[in-house]
């Protein structure tokens, strides 16, 4: 054990070297990797920006180049001669823009009158007039910024988020900060998208060299959202990933944050000669490899300890079980030869001492011989017959008539009807019954009420010894079956047991067609049944059901 345990060591302490490597390397590529893909997500962001501004640029001085003239030489005019510019606008900046054409709305306030009209005149006034006071709150904040544009999210008191371009007009003074009317173009912030989304795809975001010819969506991952994070665009293809290099627009273009991503798959593409072949993967396989067998070998030392402990408390409670029936019987048996018992009565108790003894050491002993063939052979159902249920059950009482005495106990027999049968082995139907009443009489307190109760139906027979112990927890009722398993109260506690008396009952009730299960009892206690076939010709025979809990029987 000891150099096993030391050739484990070593061998965990390679594979931890070489995964130390691994990541070393996995590092190493890491880093290159996402400096090369950071550089290019600049150069991204950069000529977005730079795309983003221009088309803006042009599209202010189109769709709001016959305000300054007409507002210098008399009274503003109405918004249609913002309108009538928008096609014009749209096409300086090479987008179709369907949706936001028909969206859109043209304002004019005009600063002497307080007027507010619009194109189309359909807009409320007060949707309208939220729209140009926006517009102009914000011109009247930065006067030297008289054309630009502002998101509105849907709390800032318009219907829906929405885009404003606004031009506030100076009066003849030309004097900065002294307006005389302000038009506004609001268009929601759905519809502002297709802008956005036509100068994503009008070209290459990276050098066409790098590239070669590929479309940004293979490439890249592109978002525009308001200071607020109200996302205006996103690509089609987005997968953000931690290589994200992001640039904020001058107030003047409503202080859009345009974020640009590289994807990881694309490296090997923008990187290049390629990246260095990792050997990674190979590291990795060969670590994982090298930890599963050590864990693989420990778990197996960890069995054998488990097994070991197991054996030693098998032999331990099997000793102890052991121990007091021999104790008993030799002490009577003493006494008996040393002539110290001198009435019939104390010679009568004496001899039935050692009777109930010795029964309970024969029960032990044929446990453990049919625990130790169990899984060594076939499982066979045995040498099946009729068996009368009453009469079985009247045959286990008789043998354990002396140790129920011993205990105070009293045991109540239902059986429904009386000429009830089984088809089972009759040496197997004893030792399943004899270890459920012997675990009744073990686990439960003294003076208690053992109730042992049989029914049929459907071709089958449910047999059931229920104690008034304290019961098996819900969450241990399908181990209490596995050999050796014994419950951690029981462990610590005065009741010493094999943990084999169980496992058996289950193995023969398997073994002879049917099951083996635990349920609560009436009182708190446990309800142990062994559900066995009834025999073929009485399959069909009305034999009663299964009696009631509160039924009548014999009581002994």
């Amino acid at each position: 054990m000891p150099l096993l345990l030391f050739f484990l060591l070593v061998t965990l302490g390679l594979s931890l070297w070489l995964g130390f490597q691994a990541v070393g390397a996995a590092r190493s590529h890491r880093i290159t990797a996402e400096g090369v893909l950071r550089d290019y997500a600049e150069i991204a962001v950069s000529e977005y920006s730079r795309r983003v501004q221009g088309n803006l640029d042009r599209f202010f001085r189109e769709v709001f180049r016959d305000v300054p003239r007409q507002v210098r030489s008399g009274v503003p005019p109405d918004p249609g001669v913002v309108s009538r510019n928008i096609a014009g606008a749209l096409r300086r900046v090479s987008c179709e823009c369907s949706r936001f054409r028909a969206s859109v709305v043209s304002i004019m306030q005009d600063f002497g009158s307080g007027q507010v009209v619009s194109v189309p005149d359909s807009v409320s006034f007060g949707e309208k007039s939220r729209a140009a006071g926006i517009s102009r709150a914000a011109w009247e904040a930065a006067p030297a910024e008289r054309i630009a544009l502002r998101t509105v999210g849907a709390s800032q008191g318009l219907s829906e988020p929405s885009v404003l371009f606004f031009n506030a007009s100076l009066d003849r003074t030309g004097e900065e900060g002294a307006g005389r009317a302000i038009y506004v173009l609001q268009a929601s912030l759905d519809s502002s998208s297709e802008l956005f989304d036509s100068w994503y795809r009008r070209g290459a975001l990276l050098p066409e060299a790098v590239v070669g010819g590929q479309p940004n969506d293979s490439l890249l991952h592109l978002a525009v959202s308001t200071g607020d994070g109200i996302p205006v665009f996103l690509s089609p293809i987005h997968t953000p990933d931690v290589v994200v290099v992001s640039d904020t627009l001058s107030r003047e273009y409503g202080g859009l944050i345009i974020e640009v991503g590289v994807r990881p798959d694309a490296a090997s593409t923008l990187v290049i000669g390629g990246l260095p072949r990792a050997r990674l993967p190979l590291l990795l396989a060969l670590m994982v490899m090298t930890v599963g067998v050590g864990i693989a070998a420990f778990i197996q030392i960890r069995k054998e300890e488990e097994l070991a402990q197991v054996r030693d408390d098998f032999i331990s409670g099997v000793s102890h079980e052991f121990r007091t029936p021999l104790t008993h019987i030799r002490m009577f048996t003493e006494l008996l030869a040393d002539g110290k018992l001198r009435t019939d009565e104390e010679r009568f108790r004496s001899t039935e001492v050692i009777n109930r003894e010795a029964r309970r050491l024969t029960h032990l002993v044929e446990n453990i011989l049919h625990f130790s063939r169990m899984g060594r052979a076939p499982r066979s159902r045995g040498a099946a017959e009729r068996i009368l249920v009453e009469e079985a059950i009247g045959d286990l009482t008789e043998a354990f008539d002396p140790l129920v005495r011993s205990k105070g106990c009293e045991l109540e027999i239902v059986v429904s009807p009386p000429t009830l049968e089984v088809s089972a082995s009759r040496s197997g139907l004893h030792r399943m019954l004899a270890n459920l009443l012997d675990n009744a009489l073990k686990y439960g307190p003294e003076g208690q009420r053992i109730r042992i109760a049989a029914g049929g139906g459907e071709g089958w027979v449910r047999i059931s010894v229920e104690d008034q112990g304290p019961g098996i927890p819900a969450g241990e009722r399908s181990r209490i079956w596995d050999p050796y398993h014994r419950l951690e109260r029981d462990m610590e506690g005065q009741v010493r047991g094999s943990g084999i008396g169980l496992s058996v009952v289950a193995e023969l009730a398997e073994a002879s067609g049917g099951a083996a299960l635990v349920e609560e009892g009436r009182d708190g206690g446990a309800r142990f049944v062994i559900r066995l076939p009834m025999p073929e010709d009485g399959m069909n025979d009305p034999v009663g059901r299964i009696p009631p809990e509160g039924g009548t029987g014999v009581r002994s």
